[in-house]
Formats: structure tokens, C-alpha cells, sequence
């Protein structure tokens, strides 16, 4: 069959997906990898899979996608990006965050399979969430497969390598409307991006003090998080740290890093399985049982104390609390989950006859149309093309607008003073996992 395969980032995801893809071809599928966000929709129409492959529908633009393709006879399974929560830690959570967590929508009707990462949290989706049980299949821990793979050090004779990777993806983004898959008038959006304000802002300035009296014997790098933006960082940071684009994948950065210092992510888990030591910074995970899987530090005199003593190539993971990861929340770290999963979308396809009836083009219509965005140019306002589904539809200069057409959000933020043109900063609404 013809399977197409929808990535959510660059970053992760796409490395997991072509292992996915791979399992996939051993069983004979046509399998192809596409971007989800950007490219989705022209698969569809151009390409006809018998069957998708696609993130969890935690906001408007995925949950009518999958809603079109499956109506169109296609068949709908999603791929949790995310490991989710252990049940102890989900039930200590506002009501607001079950929801980012379980999807803001009820998507079950349009979804055939779900694959997700751990047993305890596959059963909590089924009690809680909006698939039944008999649709889900637990795999193992996706995100940790790379780390299985071969490969070959080559850096060589060169200074330590601290690896910076920040974890504040709703910093730059409005303090009203900053966790997709929620409503905007969630209180959640506010504390969310004052928690992550705070904390970069503490990050900003232990980098330039670290900067200030060890860049003789470190080097400094850092990764953002799929979805924060760099800006903040290069226009406060030395020249002498090392930033590395947006959609550079941890897979890649992480193993040429001699320590790792994040802020509750599990890029601490990834660290480990390259016996690189770690160190939890300004922690904004909610998940405490994550968050402790590495030494938490809170202020700028433990982080210098525990990068003195880190011992580059020796794993400081603590294996109580990794085991426990293992067992309440992400299943086994084994390198199996991709292969795991291939194995389920084979057998619940297999034998399958899938009848589409995909037209040519994605339907045109503008349900998402508001006072203040007009379809056709009216005076004061400047075209906008959604980067996503490519239509067009006009309003002010600047401002948070909308798409029509397929519910995107999109930011312009300011406008070039040589050109009076706007600079556009796109808030995807899809990202959310």
C-alpha cells in the first residue's frame, strides 16, 4: 500500500519517521516522508496515500485534516510525538493541561490507530481521553531510537563542549494565546509564558557569565527548542557561543556536546544513552518525575559547581528515576519503538481493501472567516499568504491574524523601514503535540 508518512518537525520527528518509513518498506509498503505542516495537504491531492500517517490532532488545522482525509476513505493513524504523562504526575494536573495533553478535540471518529509511547499513559487515553482501547497500541519510546544507530566520533582534540538546549518555546509567543489546542482565554497561556520569560531570561544571563570566565577552557553551544526562535539568544548572547539554527536535530548536535545542561527535557534521557553527563537548569517541565532524572540546579553558583566537576564520557542519569520513566511513562528505551510501530501499522492495514476517492485539489473554503480579514482587498490592507494551505486573504499591515481558510495563526510583528513591508513571524497552531 501507499503510505504517506507526516512529519511534524525537523528537529525530532523527522529522524523517527524515516526509521518508521524503513520498518515500513520490509514489509513491502510504498512509503513516503513528507513535512506535515507545509507539505500535507499537496501529498494528499497529488500523491493519494491508501493510508496517512500523521501527528495527533491537538489543534483546529490537524483535526480537520485528518476529519478531510478520512472522509475521503482514506486511513487515519496517528503517531504520538509525545510520551505524554505517568498517571501519578497526570492526576496532579489542572484540567487545562489534561486537555493539551489528551487533545482539544474529539478526533476519534477520523482516527483507525493511535500509537503512543508507554502502557500507563495508553490506558489513561483510553479512560480519559477519545480513543477506546482496542484503537491504540503502545510501542516504546520513539524519540530514543537514533540513539541505537551507529556512529562514528570524530571530534577530536578540542575544548569541552558545554551543549546548551532551552526548552521556553512560548517566550516569544503572546502572553494571551501561547499553548495551542486551548482556548485563548485559558489562563494557562499566562502562567505558561511567565514561567518560560523567567527562565530564559536566567538562562540568558548564566550563559554570558559562564561566557565571561571559562571560554578559554569551554566551548559554548546552543540548541532551541522545535518552535522558540533564536533571535533572543543572538542578539544577547557572545560571539563566542555557538547557536545553532531552528531545525537543527538534537540527534546531530548532541553528540559532538561533552555536557548537556537543558531545562526538564528529554534531551537528559537522549544525554544518557551517549554517556553524556546532564544537569537540569531552571527546570519548566511540569512532569517532577522527568525533571529529576537529572542534578536540578536553580541558580548560577550550582551550575558553575557542577560543570567544574562533570566528568565528560560518565552518565550522571539517576537510574531510579529512569527506570520509573521506563515503566510509568515512556515504555522501553530499546530502539525498538520504530520497529514496534511498523509492525502494528502492518498488521491492522494488512489484508485491508482501502477504496479513496481523493480529488485533485484541497476544498476552498473560508469557515474560519472573522470580522477584520476580508477575502477580497479593501482599503488599508496588505495581502496575506498562509504558509500552510497557500491561500490568500487580506487585513492590516501587522497584527495576529487567522487563516480563513485553514485556522493557522500567523504573526506579523513589525514592519522593514526601507521597504514599509512587513516582517512575517508565523505561529503555526498545529505544533501543539
Amino acid at each position: 500500500m501507499k503510505i504517506g508518512l507526516y512529519t511534524l518537525t525537523n528537529q525530532r520527528d523527522k529522524f523517527i519517521d524515516q526509521m518508521l518509513a524503513e520498518g515500513l518498506r520490509i514489509y513491502g509498503h510504498e512509503v513516503l516522508v513528507r513535512n506535515f505542516v507545509y507539505a500535507a495537504r499537496e501529498s494528499v491531492y497529488y500523491e493519494k496515500p491508501d493510508v496517512i500517517v500523521v501527528p495527533m490532532p491537538g489543534g483546529q488545522y490537524k483535526y480537520d485534516f485528518v476529519k478531510q482525509c478520512k472522509e475521503w476513505g482514506i486511513e487515519v493513524i496517528v503517531r504520538r510525538g509525545e510520551a505524554g504523562q505517568a498517571r501519578e504526575q497526570f492526576e496532579k494536573l489542572s484540567e487545562d493541561h489534561k486537555t493539551v495533553i489528551l487533545g482539544n478535540w474529539d478526533y476519534s471518529p477520523y482516527v483507525d490507530l493511535e500509537l503512543t509511547w508507554g502502557q500507563e499513559f495508553t490506558d489513561i487515553i483510553a479512560e480519559q481521553g477519545h480513543m477506546p482501547a482496542e484503537k491504540l497500541k503502545a510501542c516504546g519510546a520513539f524519540a530514543f531510537d537514533p540513539y541505537f544507530e551507529p556512529y562514528s566520533e570524530t571530534n577530536t582534540g578540542r575544548k569541552r563542549t558545554v551543549l546548551f538546549a532551552t526548552g521556553f518555546s512560548t517566550a516569544d509567543c503572546r502572553s494571551e494565546y501561547c499553548e495551542t489546542g486551548l482556548p485563548e482565554e485559558s489562563e494557562y497561556h499566562e502562567k505558561l509564558h511567565a514561567l518560560h520569560r523567567k527562565a530564559r531570561d536566567t538562562w540568558i544571563e548564566a550563559i554570558k557569565e559562564l561566557a565571561k570566565w571559562f571560554e578559554d577552557e569551554l566551548a559554548f553551544e546552543l540548541k532551541v527548542r522545535p518552535g522558540e526562535s533564536t533571535a533572543e539568544y543572538k542578539k544577547k548572547l557572545p560571539d563566542c557561543v555557538k547557536i545553532h539554527p531552528e531545525d537543527t536535530p538534537a540527534s546531530v548536535v548532541l553528540r559532538d556536546a561533552d555536557i548537556l545542561v537543558h531545562s526538564g527535557s528529554t534531551m537528559a534521557i537522549e544525554a544518557h544513552l551517549l554517556n553524556i553527563p546532564a544537569f537540569n537548569f531552571c527546570n519548566v517541565n511540569p512532569d517532577l518525575l522527568l525533571a529529576q532524572v537529572s542534578p536540578m540546579l536553580k541558580i548560577y553558583r550550582e551550575l558553575e559547581w557542577y560543570l567544574a566537576r562533570a566528568i565528560p564520557g560518565l552518565s550522571n542519569i539517576n537510574e531510579a528515576v529512569y527506570g520509573e520513566l521506563q515503566t510509568h511513562l515512556y515504555g522501553p528505551i530499546d530502539g525498538k519503538a520504530c520497529q514496534r510501530a511498523a509492525g502494528f501499522i502492518n498488521d491492522h492495514i494488512k489484508g485491508k481493501q482501502i477504496k479513496t476517492n481523493i480529488p485533485n485539489t484541497w476544498p476552498k473554503e473560508p469557515k474560519y472567516l472573522v470580522e477584520g480579514i476580508h477575502l477580497v482587498q479593501e482599503e488599508g490592507d496588505v495581502r496575506w499568504t498562509c504558509p500552510c494551505c497557500r491561500e490568500i486573504y487580506y487585513g492590516p499591515i501587522t497584527g495576529v491574524l487567522n487563516c480563513p481558510y485553514c485556522s493557522m495563526k500567523i504573526e506579523r510583528t513589525q514592519v522593514r523601514p526601507e521597504t514599509e513591508r512587513p516582517v512575517r513571524q508565523v505561529r503555526v497552531t498545529s505544533v501543539a503535540r
